[in-house]
């Protein structure tokens, strides 16, 4: 039966037990087959016998059969001492007496088993413990562990990494092993394909470790700790099993063991790296990093801190987040925290911190929870903040633009048509005196009413078209110091006796191209405003300044271009303006005062001249503090000398002078004409372009054309172009209501024109004719 089973099986026969054997336990004999055949069992396993002396004899003498798991033997079957693992049972065999004369043994050798599960138990505990370790002492001390409970294959192990100095860092891994960091262990050399070095330790005169065995190693395996890219992270020691000489898969193992450490450690190198750069973010950060506990109290803080709000971060770390939140934003600012503590992490929430300063910023933050502490990242938004504010101001300024200029386009059409109207019924009321001569006293008295009805009415419409900036101006060179000195005059019987008129002159101001009459308006209309705002009396002060408008200014106040102006300032010590006041204060028919106190156009006619003198207008108020209105109008760069044209006497025109009246409107016609022919002139009437050409090649002896501007078809200056082309020599003179059209261009009369706006008086037609006629 032992000899034809495939099983290690061995018989020990008689006192001696004679060894007899299969051929499956040949592997197990190694050299010592054949001569054990027949030997004497404790001449065969010399080496062992007092570790199984007590199993032979509970066999022989107790005839008891025993039986062994994996039990390790140092067995010499290739003329050394070798670690070898044996799962085994002794039976006892029986004689013809019945009596127990000799055991037979069934045997199986589990060496590469047990060595293997070993080294899987080392490299798995190795992996499981090296895991999450974040720095080279956590690494060194995962292997230490790992290496403490395979003392069989490593009885020692040293450990040598590389400094970023170039020197070696030695650590032992085990303390027995602390000595050896003293030896010159040969740790360069590992380039090109040497991955392993093999080296005899017979003379090292240090005293060596043994670990699990009874005699020290005779050989260490150098390993390279290297990098992904090749080069090394350090070196590995490791001292070799001595009862296993000739064992060459070690150093496979051990080049595990050295890989995972060197994984090990890349990640220790990735998170330093990862560390070094958040160090850099943290400490280079141009937004605010900080970190708070579920009470809000500050943990860390970035240097930012220091350059957007002025706290060094000694000054917040410790203290409660909330003495530096701004008042109004404190519950809003504490529901956050909570909201962030509950591990909702905020999204761009915005709130304003108060910086050492006293300065206000507003910061938009991102959050996250960890560790039951908010990490927090905040922006400093408050330039977009402004951008915004000031985007808002700039579009609410255009929305007012466009209201003020759709406005001023009705009451410019509106003021049209009723200066036409106006022009009739003053004509007609100036032609029907005439004609009644010395009217009684009551007819003259509703004569003079009816005209002061319709001249106050003139006025409301010109007040109309300078609102909406289609009145016709005549700009000059203007010294505004001495149109305010000498307004000043008229000023002071205009605001009264209980009010201090004050003026502030700047010394080399600059000249302006503007309409005089209509600054001296501006100037009175102000003046008016600014004394009504004083009913009790108090000061209005009048200056001027040379001023620069920049780039800043222009960009936070819509339809100003930046440059050089000259500012008039007309202030008060009155009630001022609330805001609300202030934003409609240039609306057309807006007024504060009583009824009938006021048409609500002043300040809309300042508005809309200065605008048409591209010009820009601003209102300063406190209610109960005063009013400021700043008045820009742009320096006059060239300009030689104005000399002041002196009034002349208006010669007699020569009675029947012909003049051709052209004019679409029947009554606007019919009431020039007789007013021309009331003043002693040939009148010609058309009320076309075409008809008036036609009248004008019939009659060579007309001398002027008086026509009306908005025409159908041919309006007045194209009229005007094509009969002087004609007639050379042919005197012009225009009128209209309106003067958005051909002969005035940005309000401004072309040169050489003369233009009588509507409505008119016979005094007036009759001065302008003389005038052109005389040119």
């Amino acid at each position: 039966m032992m000899l034809t089973s495939r099983f290690e099986m061995w018989l020990g026969w008689g006192p001696d037990l004679a060894f007899f054997y299969n051929d499956a336990y040949i592997p197990t004999l190694g050299a010592k087959h054949p001569t054990a055949l027949g030997q004497p069992m404790r001449e065969v396993w010399r080496e062992v016998l007092a570790d199984v002396e007590d199993r032979i004899h509970s066999v022989m003498v107790d005839s008891i059969a025993t039986w062994d798991k994996a039990l390790l033997l140092l067995l010499n079957r290739n003329g050394y001492l070798e670690e070898t693992y044996h799962t085994f049972s002794y039976s006892p065999l029986r004689g013809d007496t019945g009596a127990t004369e000799g055991l037979m043994c069934v045997v199986t050798e589990e060496t590469e088993r047990v060595i293997s599960e070993r080294r899987l138990n080392t490299l798995r505990a190795l992996a499981d413990g090296l895991i999450g370790t974040q720095t080279v002492n956590q690494v060194i001390g995962e292997v230490r562990t790992a290496l403490a409970f395979n003392n069989r294959d490593f009885p020692f192990g040293l450990i040598y990494l590389l400094e970023p100095s170039g020197g070696w860092r030695a650590e032992a891994l085990s303390r027995e092993a602390q000595p050896l960091l003293g030896v010159e262990w040969p740790l360069q050399g590992f380039e090109g394909s040497v991955s392993a070095r093999r080296i005899a330790l017979q003379g090292l005169s240090h005293h060596l470790p043994r670990g699990a065995w009874q005699i020290p190693p005779s050989e260490a395996l150098l390993l390279p700790i290297t990098r992904g890219t090749g080069k090394p992270f350090g070196t590995l020691v490791l001292g070799l099993n001595p009862y296993r000489p000739r064992d060459y898969d070690i150093v496979g193992f051990s080049q595990l063991i050295a890989g995972q450490i060197s994984g090990a450690l890349a990640n220790v190198d990735a998170l330093d790296s990862e560390r070094r750069r958040a160090d850099r973010i943290w400490m280079n950060s141009r937004d605010l990093l900080l970190v708070v506990d579920q009470d809000g109290v500050f943990r860390a803080v970035s240097p930012s801190w220091t350059r957007v709000l002025g706290y060094a971060p000694d000054e917040l770390l410790g203290s409660d987040f909330r003495k530096f939140v701004h008042p109004d934003d404190l519950a809003q600012s504490e529901e956050a925290l909570a909201t962030a503590v509950r591990s909702d992490n905020l999204t761009a929430f915005e709130n304003r911190v108060v910086g050492k300063s006293g300065e206000v910023r507003w910061i938009s933050w991102n959050t996250s929870l960890e560790d039951r502490l908010v990490y927090a990242y905040g922006r400093d938004i408050t330039a977009e903040k402004q951008q915004a504010l000031a985007l808002l101001a700039a579009e609410e300024q255009l929305r007012q633009s466009q209201k003020m200029e759709a406005v001023g386009q009705l009451t410019g059409g509106i003021a049209h048509d009723y200066n036409n109207m106006l022009a009739v019924v003053i004509g007609s009321l100036e032609l029907l005196n005439r004609k009644l001569g010395e009217p009684t006293p009551q007819v003259k008295r509703y004569i003079d009413a009816a005209m002061d009805g319709a001249r106050r009415s003139a006025a409301l419409t010109q007040r109309l078209l300078a609102f909406s900036r289609q009145q016709p101006l005549n700009p000059q060179i203007v010294d505004a110091n001495r149109l305010v000195a000498e307004t000043s005059e008229l000023l002071r019987h205009s605001i009264g006796a209980n009010v201090r008129l004050e003026t502030v002159l700047a010394g080399g101001l600059w000249r302006v191209h503007a309409d005089p009459n209509q600054l001296a308006s501006v100037l009175l209309n102000l003046a008016v405003n600014a004394r009504d705002a004083m009913p009790d009396g108090g000061r209005l002060t009048i200056e001027t300044q040379n001023f620069y408008l920049d780039d800043a200014y222009a960009a936070a106040n819509f339809g100003v271009s930046p440059g050089q102006f000259v500012m008039i300032a007309v202030s008060d010590s009155g009630t001022g303006m609330t805001p609300d006041v202030m934003a409609k204060a240039f609306d057309p028919f807006f007024t504060t005062k009583e009824v009938g106190k006021g048409t609500g156009l002043g300040l809309s006619q300042v508005y809309g001249f200065i605008r048409q003198s591209c010009g820009h207008v601003k209102i300063y108020s406190e209610p109960e503090r005063g009013t400021t209105v700043k008045v820009y109008l742009p320096r006059m760069i060239d300009h030689g000398e104005q000399t002041e044209a002196m009034p002349r006497a208006i010669a007699t025109v020569a009675e029947g002078t012909a003049v051709l009246v052209v004019e679409d409107e029947a009554a606007m016609r019919d009431f020039s004409v007789e007013a021309l022919t009331s003043l002693g002139y040939q009148v010609f009437a058309a009320d076309s372009g075409a008809a008036a050409l036609a009248l004008l090649a019939q009659h060579p002896e007309i001398e002027l054309l008086f026509t009306d501007i908005v025409m159908p078809d041919m309006n007045g200056q194209q009229l005007a172009d094509a009969a002087c082309r004609c007639r050379p020599d042919l005197k012009v003179l225009f009128t209209t209501g309106y003067t958005r059209n051909a002969v005035v261009h940005n309000g401004v009369l072309d040169p050489g024109v003369v233009l009588l706006g509507k409505p008119f008086g016979i005094d007036q037609l009759a001065e302008q004719v003389r005038k052109v006629l005389e040119t």
